[in-house]
């Protein structure tokens, strides 16, 4: 057996390593060049300046946003930090249209561009007109994430999140295990907005089930990771990035959809927004109300004491699913340089659900007996979380940023199953009632510190540090109906609690070699404690380990049409407190599946490779996974009982070719 302990640090020795790791991180890659500062103003017919009008910056081939600002009471403007390309600005208030300037080229010597007097005016443009045509198109391949623009997809219309990660590249749902995989791994990470959700992965699945796209703004499908990304999550990262609203005064927006696919599907979103002056007042609310039907089937077939046995079931699930999200913040500008906010989120999700379950159980190829099960479930979550956060630029192109985080859950998932048993005549044996029941509250606390400094003209550094402290419990119960009392079965009940800590210290530098070539690097450090326990074992796992994650990034544009694009990370899986403490769900009387205190963490080096060619894609990836976390079948002998939990193999090495082909057949039908 392997052992628990991976590396043993005291507090002392984790601290002194990680100040340690995080200075070394910061050191070198000085090189001089010229920022690059784009600046004007605008002003009315009467030439008079005019405040808090939007002034963007698009790039002149797409019409791509590159950065957007609204001008001062002055009616100056300023680009800061803007990479050699070809761009173009237009300028809009109230009550005038859109002007656009010509294209106009930045290069990697320039320093400040000055675009001069823009002047608005209320029946014509003054300056040249551009004709702006070109859209994002669906999906992005970056240095370091693909994305998926899912704001004016007419494919992403009426559907969920989790539909849209369904039809992504590489992306596999599945919704009868509620896993998540990329490439073929498992262990993905879901973030909201840059924040991740910490719920088990069932519960973010259902909530991703109940997001309607009309509320996303898009997706970004991260594999190898950067090196400000927590190092957790063996197949990568998910990022959800929400629709915002940055214009002034007081404006809202609503979306409603409803559809039927086996049941009703309806979908309700709600967002305001009010800024005035230094303050910014924002709220969303959405809902949904989903009816599902899924059918689970299961097989599985072993040989116990010379006797083949056969056991296939069946279970027609009809279930209905209420969820509300809601969320509401303020921003508030100390001054030109800090910003200060509080976010407050909420989630409420109930699950209902009845199934209608058969099993087939056969010995040596004749039937035996026949089970029908009738099954009752509910499943409640519920969660909310606060946000401080603080943000200030020291210059145009250095900033630091402060966030600490709350974060409450509390999970409840009640069973009930009545088994009826029937012999091979199909004759009626007995009736056997059992429940079970687990109760899961999580609390979490989270501070993190980032920092961001522009070294030169060629070279930006990100270095930072973050702390998160968790502490879980689980009460699983399972009892059996025995002449009208409940009879708790032991081997499947038990309380359990985990109490983690995890520091980190990272550092990363984004390097512009020349205008077509770009690439990234980074370190990060983690060190880890995790205690489980129950409450008459208070130590069931102590495991205390660092470990460093290396990553690298490689972009290079042949032409406006060609790019290739390469990387490499290193990322650890620890197991969840799901695979950990056992809980328990039936697929049968003798089918079912738990958890398993000793599973150790996976550590996996990825490397991946694409070549993109417009808005085709072709992108190869290798994984080598030691101690991968897998499930695995194991049969209880006395018990004749199958038992499905999550153990660790020896290595595990995975190789994914995805092709993506957009292509368009009219105006008005695309398809992917």
């Amino acid at each position: 057996m392997k052992k628990a302990v991976i590396l043993t640090l005291n507090s002392k020795d984790f601290f002194r390593n990680l100040f340690l790791v995080f200075i070394f991180f910061n050191t070198s890659l000085l090189t001089a060049c010229t920022q690059s500062i784009i600046h004007g103003k605008i002003v009315d017919p009467a030439g008079k300046p005019i405040s808090n009008a939007n002034v963007l910056l698009l790039n002149s081939k797409d019409s791509v946003l590159v950065k957007g600002v609204l001008t001062t009471e002055g009616g100056t403007y300023s680009f800061e930090n803007i990479k050699a390309g070809s761009y173009l600005i237009t300028a809009t208030h109230t009550g005038v249209k859109p002007v656009f300037t010509q294209p106009f080229a930045i290069s990697d010597k320039q320093g400040n561009t000055d675009m001069g007097i823009i002047r608005l005016e209320e029946t014509a443009v003054e300056l040249a007109a551009v004709t702006v045509t070109a859209k994002k198109p669906l999906y992005e391949q970056k240095i370091d994430r693909l994305v998926i623009n899912v704001a004016g997809s007419i494919t992403s219309a009426g559907s969920t999140a989790l539909d849209v990660l369904e039809r992504s590249p590489g992306i596999i749902v599945n919704r009868f295990s509620n896993s998540l995989s990329i490439n073929g791994k498992t262990g993905v990470i879901v973030m909201i907005n840059g924040k991740r959700n910490y719920m088990d992965l069932s519960a973010v699945i259902q909530m991703l089930a109940g997001m309607p796209s009309a509320n996303i703004e898009r997706i970004e499908i991260i594999t190898t990771p950067p090196a400000n990304f927590d190092a957790d999550g063996n197949a990568g990262i998910i990022n959800i990035v929400l629709k915002s609203n940055n214009q002034f005064g007081t404006n809202g927006s609503y979306a409603a959809t409803a559809g039927y696919n086996k049941g009703e599907q309806n979908y309700l979103s709600l967002n305001i927004n009010h800024r005035e002056g230094k303050t910014n007042l924002f709220g969303n609310y959405s809902a949904s109300r989903n009816r599902l039907y899924q059918l689970w089937k299961n097989y599985h077939a072993v040989t116990n004491g010379g006797v083949f046995m056969e056991d296939y079931s069946e279970s027609n699930r009809h279930a209905l699913a209420w969820q509300h999200d809601v969320q509401a913040g303020v921003d508030y500008e100390i001054n030109k340089k800090t910003i200060i906010g509080a976010l407050m989120t909420g989630s409420y999700r109930h699950w209902s659900m009845e199934a209608d379950n058969y099993a087939f159980l056969s010995r040596n190829y004749s039937s035996d007996t026949t089970i029908s099960i009738v099954n009752n479930e509910l499943h409640t979550t519920r969660s909310y979380g606060i946000n401080f956060n603080l943000q200030h630029n020291f210059k145009p192109a250095e900033k630091l940023t402060v966030n600490f985080d709350y974060l409450d859950y509390y999970d409840k998932n009640p069973n009930d199953y009545i088994n009826s048993y029937f012999n091979a005549a199909n004759n009626f044996i007995y009736d056997e009632r059992v429940k079970s029941g687990k109760t899961t509250p999580l609390k979490f606390w989270i501070g993190a510190v980032d920092y961001e400094k522009k070294l030169s003209g060629k070279v930006n550094m990100e270095a930072g540090v973050k702390g998160t402290a968790s502490r879980l419990s689980n009460d699983v119960q399972v009892a059996t109906l025995f002449q009208n009392d409940w009879l708790v079965d032991t081997s499947l009940s038990g309380f359990h609690k985990l109490n983690e800590k995890i520091g980190a210290a990272y550092s990363s530098f984004n390097i512009t070699l020349n205008e077509k070539t770009s690439l990234k690097l980074g370190f990060r450090y983690e060190y880890a404690s995790s205690i489980l326990g129950t409450a008459a074992v208070k130590t069931i796992v102590d495991r205390h380990y660092g470990n460093l994650f290396p990553s690298f990034f490689f972009l290079h544009k042949i032409n406006d049409s060609n790019s290739v694009n390469f990387s490499y990370s290193r990322r650890i899986w620890r197991p969840s407190f799901a695979d950990l403490a056992p809980w328990v769900i039936f697929y049968d009387p003798k089918t079912f599946q738990t958890g398993n205190p000793a599973l150790l963490p996976s550590i996996t080096d990825a490397v991946n490779a694409s070549y993109t060619y417009k808005n085709k894609m072709l992108s190869l990836s290798y994984s080598y996974i030691s101690d991968p976390i897998n499930n695995q079948p194991a049969l209880d002998e006395k018990a004749n009982r199958l038992v499905n939990t999550v153990t660790n193999g020896k290595n595990f090495r995975i190789f994914t070719i995805n092709l993506s082909l957009p292509f368009t057949i009219t105006k008005w039908w695309s398809m992917q």
